[in-house]
């Protein structure tokens, strides 16, 4: 079914004859991407699709990733152009880049591994932002406090929820609201802003052999913070584990000057927005087979807010404040 859909699509691209190519799709997920392995004479290699709505940021990080293997970070894929230097096709609805691929597995949650990766992140953060050295407002946090601040309890559909734990969940989400101002996210800081990742987190990570192999999801890159992609990559990995925040914070700035409490803010806040948006999410008529998806993360999110809670308040988890 799949094979003359991505035959169709690598007919763009300078990548050998097409009959040797085996396309296998290797996700769906939940934001509609479709990923397939691609093997020819040239090599091996990964196409995915994205929305049409994601044309500006997929050309932008298209531009970031050549410019982060000019100063020798390489982990993430590299981008094949196609027949007429188009890095980016339309068919079939759909965007479509191609790159290279990239082996591994996705690391185990550990110290070792964490590290690793925290230290790669601030290679990539020096390699992509060496010559920027614009301040503002942190654009990651005003942009948390503000959708925050939007979520409207009264408007949840609770009829459209009945796989939830409603009782708990309003309890949960009531003491969120009593509990955000304890962070005082109204003296939001001022910070050198450049370009991210946007996506780094433990699931977007390759390792092989122990060691990584490459950073996946790149389609998000933008200008933000360095924060918001420290903050999010250790909290894939420690969530609301001290010890392990601690050591790749310590890290992180070995290489890279990081403010501890602005980080954990952002992971409290990104948290918070998550459970939001994914709340939001269920409330919409869908598949089963995709219900199911999204309630695993939610409930992952869910769980964590609990722990929170039992340890007495949001201010408390700041660990740096």
């Amino acid at each position: 079914m799949f094979d003359k859909y991505v035959e169709s699509v690598l007919l763009n691209f300078n990548i050998g004859k097409l009959h040797s190519f085996s396309a296998l799709p290797i996700n769906s997920g939940l934001s509609g991407s479709l990923v397939f392995k691609v093997t020819s004479f040239n090599g091996v290699f990964a196409l995915k699709s994205y929305t049409q709505s994601s044309l500006s940021s997929l050309q932008s990080s298209h531009s970031l990733i050549e410019t982060s293997y000019k100063n020798s970070f390489k982990l993430f894929p590299l981008i094949i152009s196609g027949k007429n230097s188009n890095k980016i096709v339309f068919q079939n609805g759909y965007y479509w880049d191609l790159s290279s691929w990239i082996s591994g597995v996705i690391p185990e949650i550990s110290r070792d591994n964490l590290l690793q990766s925290i230290n790669k992140l601030a290679e990539f953060h020096v390699a992509i932002g060496f010559d920027q050295s614009e301040y503002a407002v942190m654009p990651a946090m005003e942009s948390r406090v503000r959708e925050i601040s939007a979520f409207s309890l009264e408007a949840i559909n609770l009829a459209c929820l009945s796989v939830l734990p409603v009782s708990s969940l309003i309890e949960h989400l009531v003491w969120i609201r009593q509990e955000i101002n304890s962070l005082n996210v109204s003296a939001i800081p001022t910070v050198k802003i450049q370009f991210c990742w946007g996506d780094a987190r433990r699931e977007n990570i390759l390792f092989d052999n122990n060691k990584i192999n490459g950073f996946i999801d790149y389609n998000v890159m933008r200008i933000d913070c360095k924060e918001v992609d420290v903050s999010r990559m250790i909290s894939s990995f420690a969530a609301d584990d001290y010890t392990m925040w601690t050591d790749a914070l310590n890290a992180y700035t070995a290489k890279e000057s990081i403010n501890y409490l602005d980080c954990r803010k952002l992971d409290l806040l990104g948290t918070i927005n998550s459970f939001y948006r994914w709340l939001a999410w269920l409330q919409n008529p869908m598949p089963i087979p995709r219900m199911h998806q999204g309630l695993q993360r939610f409930t992952a999110l869910f769980e964590r807010i609990k722990k929170w809670k039992e340890h007495g308040s949001l201010k408390s988890m700041l660990f740096y404040d």
